[in-house]
């Protein structure tokens, strides 16, 4: 997955998923992590978001029937649609440095980095 997705490239990914294999689960892990950053920075995606994850959890090797992969396809294409709303927009990331290099979590909308605590302090000792 490319983290550098905008809103429409991601929904466009997710509708592809009805044309999937079932078996395919490892995309599907993936668009649910990709996904999960556009939470964090747009709270109203949190429904349809965890709609898909759950749908995606009951998709596994044991319990995957045709029911479970309908789930995951609806709950994919539902996303896609709340994803597409926002248009061709990227997720804002924090370029401030942290111990082991930039810190790159999501920024909310509103507020500081939520990972302002493990930022490096600047040279003249403030953040």
């Amino acid at each position: 997955m490319d983290d550098q997705y905008t809103a429409v490239e991601l929904a466009a990914e997710l509708d592809h998923v009805a044309s999937m294999s079932p078996e395919m689960t490892g995309p599907l892990a993936m668009l649910d992590e990709e996904a999960l950053g556009w939470t964090m920075r747009y709270p109203q995606f949190n429904a349809p978001h965890q709609a898909f994850a759950q749908a995606r959890a009951q998709h596994w090797p044991r319990t995957r029937t045709e029911d479970t992969w309908l789930q995951v396809t609806t709950t994919a294409r539902a996303l896609a649609t709340a994803l597409r709303e926002l248009g061709d927009v990227q997720l804002q990331r924090c370029t401030e440095q942290t111990a082991w290099g930039p810190c790159e979590r999501v920024l909310p909308e509103q507020g500081p980095c939520r990972g302002a605590n493990q930022h490096a302090p600047s040279p003249e000792g403030t953040q």
